[in-house]
């Protein structure tokens, strides 16, 4: 055979050899993660003390590594382009360029960030650690982490399990927790919300509903009309429910991951503690000068006051019994959220109860001290003269009443300041806030059908609770 021939056949068969040996098919990653060799050289708490604009952006100069594990991921939709991870000091929402993350990051998964480089910012004052900046028309905004930097700056630990979420009660939340996994136990959502769809799966709104402990504590539920649970219906009973804590501004919110976190099957709690009394016995302790009402006491009514239309201060509550006999006002120690036609309990043990400028309230009370037992209630009206009214003001103070065929002074002008409301029988003052939501309302010429609260500031006067309460 020719030695070129004999060359050129046996580089022939070496190629089909080689091409025979060639692994069409490639290993894929370990699903589970394999074992790493990364220590973390700072906590997440301490991380996040490293955020010192608040509502700007803080680079990361030094070559810091924190470790954690996914608490929650973008899986049901409630979480988008981002992940809430968690060591033992504390936890960090991380921001990220595309989506799809639990493909990779699932929750349960540890994971590692190499930190140089990354930004420290915060959304309404929850920290998050982003990618990168832009500029645009002035204006600075974060872009989450690119896939190039996924690739640098994040190694996958194995899958370790979510922590034990931590069992706390509303009123013990702060903004340490933010971040981390909680579970609240002996919680329902208030009446107005229960039975309620989580979100809006129409229009992709995002909705809060809120939770409720037995002693009256209150928490947000955020969740996104992107969620797969967007439609489904909150529950009615009392139970247990685990999320992760957030913040929007100074209000804490916990968002769940689905509903496999929601387990409130239980009987509803029914108010606060307390032996109850009526509102009209509350009133008769009263003997002039400030007293101290028993302990071991509560009241029960209907709230009258209308925080939204803000015609009385956020700390007063007017209550009227049930069956309209008597009203009182409540003076919390901060703002409440209890709206009109809520009927609440109140535990008044030990309280003090006084008047200010002639108004009789129980003064100082938390608002934890409370509770919605239903909602959506009508409250009695009394219907009378403007002579009966000012006839029997005392014992009507704090209750509603109705007065027909009554004229407003000042026509034509702002409901704002004091005006003089009259009938064929007499005349009585009505004050309006300039805070009020319809204060700048023209006053109606004319006889008007008037519903009004019957209060007091250093003699007789109504209140309006809202618009509504003026009728042609």
């Amino acid at each position: 055979m020719n030695k070129h021939r004999f060359r050129a056949a046996w580089g022939a068969l070496l190629a089909i050899g080689l091409l025979g040996c060639v692994k069409r098919e490639f290993d894929e990653p370990p699903v589970g993660g394999e074992p790493i060799n990364v220590t973390p050289n700072i906590s997440i708490a301490a991380l996040k003390a490293l955020h010192v604009t608040p509502g700007g952006f803080d680079t990361i100069k030094q070559d810091l590594i924190i470790g954690g594990v996914v608490v929650m991921d973008d899986r049901s939709g409630n979480y988008y382009k981002s992940l809430v991870i968690q060591d033992t000091s504390g936890g960090i929402e991380v921001r990220f360029n595309d989506g799809f993350l639990y493909n990779q990051f699932p929750v349960g998964r540890q994971i590692f960030i190499f930190c140089k480089d990354l930004i420290l910012t915060d959304y309404n004052n929850l920290t998050q650690l982003t990618g990168s900046v832009i500029e645009q028309g002035g204006a600075t905004s974060n872009v989450g982490l690119t896939e190039a930097q996924v690739r640098r700056k994040i190694v996958k630990g194995p899958m370790v399990g979510a922590p034990t979420p931590r069992t706390m009660r509303i009123n013990e939340l702060n903004n340490s927790h933010i971040s981390t996994l909680i579970r609240l136990e002996g919680v329902q959502f208030i009446a107005a919300d229960a039975g309620k769809t989580y979100a809006d799966p129409i229009t992709k709104n995002s909705l809060n509903r809120t939770l409720m402990d037995c002693s009256g504590n209150k928490l947000v539920l955020r969740s996104s009309g992107y969620a797969d649970f967007a439609g489904q219906l909150t529950p009615t009973g009392n139970g247990s429910i685990v999320g992760v804590l957030s913040v929007f501004g100074t209000t804490l919110q916990m968002y769940i991951r689905d509903l496999n976190d929601v387990n409130m099957t239980g009987d509803r709690c029914s108010g606060v503690g307390g032996q109850l009394m009526s509102i009209r016995d509350l009133r008769s302790l009263f003997t002039g000068v400030t007293t101290q009402v028993p302990s071991d006491r509560k009241i029960r009514g209907v709230v009258i006051s209308d925080r939204i239309a803000n015609n009385t201060d956020g700390r007063n509550l007017f209550v009227q019994a049930l069956d309209g006999s008597a009203g009182i006002v409540v003076r919390f120690t901060a703002n409440h959220s209890y709206n009109l036609g809520d009927e609440v309990e109140i535990d008044i043990s030990s309280q003090e109860l006084s008047q200010f400028n002639g108004l009789l309230q129980v003064n100082n009370v938390a608002v934890d001290r409370s509770a919605v037992v239903a909602s959506g209630l009508t409250p009695v009206v009394r219907t009378a003269t403007i002579a009966q009214l000012n006839a029997n003001g005392e014992q009507w103070e704090s209750t509603l009443v109705r007065i027909a065929a009554a004229s407003i002074s000042g026509p034509g002008t702002p409901l704002s300041g004091t005006k003089t409301v009259t009938d064929a029988t007499g005349n009585v003052p009505m004050f309006t806030r300039t805070a009020a939501t319809f204060a700048n309302a023209t006053t109606p010429s004319g006889a008007v059908t008037l519903t009004a609260i019957v209060s007091d500031f250093n003699g007789r006067q109504i209140i309006l609770r809202n618009l509504n309460d003026i009728q042609p």
